[in-house]
């Protein structure tokens, strides 16, 4: 083949990222159990090497088998018996305020119709009224809120939570991460012997990168909203907010999107406190718990736990998930942080390669020297 008949290699990459990227579109609707099946694995995966090389199983052909079989039942054992204790108490806790309900509306609206209208406000007598009182179209608004929102809503609430998805989807997830564990370092191997040998050495640097940046990203992310929650729950729960549980895990799930899991968190605190009035001081509470909470988040919870471990902004991570969700759903939400990372480092690596190049560096010479006076 003569050197005008090669493909450049350009057009190579860009077709394998196109490829890739169509088939991640065409495919979207059943990633996100295999998402979460290989986020198990990678997260798991070191934890499993330890207890493969430990004393009792090292040099065993079933070591690392049971390594697998006894973290994966701790995890998912952990998770059944934290959501067999959470779950009665969100529904207890949602149960006596819909029971609540109709007294607190008619109370809340005895106290706050004289004062609207006062500055003249009508008080609308349901939620349909308050929206044609707006002009919204309560379709417009839930189909055209807030995207990564509404995909992970959409995902919880229909499509893959249906009632037969979701049980398949609970026995592929520890199928799939098991047998991903079991073949995860083969994989790598693999994946590693397709890399031309004369680009190795770059390429095993570029993946240790990301992948000190993303084990680090997630382990520290559910940490994280776990304290969240815990935080939110007992903040709100202590000075009285009805839903405070709910309210609590909503703000904590949510608090990888930048700013929506603490707007949303201090919106329906102060909505609930509205239609549970009992004063202005109560409202006082709310905001400096919530005031507490922030101040410890971003002080002290998240640099402790994730410091700079991506390193991007929060428009930045925005920007990401509302990509991710427009183009793949809740799988793009997902997917959107971690490929965002990984697109940071390729091009943090590609300006330093910019940077020392001939390109850049002999026209910095260049100019300098013309700029140098002439000895003449």
């Amino acid at each position: 083949m003569s050197e005008r008949d090669k493909v450049p290699r350009w057009v190579l990459w860009l077709g394998v990222s196109l490829a890739i990227g169509w088939l991640l579109y065409a495919l979207r609707g059943v990633l996100a159990p295999v998402f979460f099946a290989f986020l198990i694995a990678y997260m798991l995966d070191p934890l499993v090497d330890r207890i493969e090389a430990s004393r009792l199983l090292r040099g065993r052909t079933f070591a690392r088998a049971v390594g697998i079989a006894v973290l994966l039942v701790g995890v998912f054992a952990l998770a059944a018996f934290s959501i067999l204790i959470i779950l009665p108490m969100v529904y207890e806790e949602i149960a006596s305020f819909v029971k609540r309900l109709p007294g607190l509306v008619a109370r809340s609206r005895t106290e706050w119709e004289p004062l609207l209208a006062e500055y003249g406000m009508k008080v609308p007598k349901s939620v349909g009224e308050a929206f044609e009182e707006l002009h919204l179209d309560v379709q417009s608004v839930v189909t055209k809120g807030y995207t990564p929102v509404t995909a992970v809503a959409k995902w919880l609430l229909g499509g893959t939570a249906s009632a037969v998805a979701a049980i398949v989807a609970s026995l592929i997830v520890p199928v799939f991460a098991f047998y991903l564990l079991y073949d995860f370092d083969a994989l790598v191997a693999r994946a590693a012997e397709l890399i031309p040998p004369r680009h190795r050495p770059e390429a095993h640097g570029f993946f240790r990168e990301v992948d000190a940046v993303l084990g680090q990203f997630f382990r520290g992310q559910f940490t994280v909203m776990a304290i969240l929650a815990t935080l939110y729950s007992l903040g709100y729960g202590s000075i009285g907010v009805p839903l405070a549980l709910p309210i609590g895990i909503m703000a904590g799930v949510l608090s990888f999107i930048p700013y929506v899991g603490s707007t949303l968190a201090l919106a329906t605190a102060l909505l609930m406190t509205a239609l549970d009035w009992q004063g202005w001081t109560q409202i006082l509470w709310v905001l400096g718990v919530h005031a507490l909470i922030q101040g410890l988040e971003g002080f002290v919870i998240t640099p402790k736990i994730m410091g700079d471990t991506v390193g991007i902004s929060a428009i930045a991570v925005l920007f990401a998930l509302l990509i991710g969700a427009e183009l793949l759903g809740f799988t793009g939400v997902l997917l959107a942080v971690p490929a965002a990372a990984v697109i940071k480092i390729l091009l943090q690596r590609i300006d330093d390669r910019y940077r020392k190049s001939e390109f850049f560096v002999g026209g910095a010479a260049d100019a300098s020297s013309a700029n140098e006076p002439s000895k003449d």
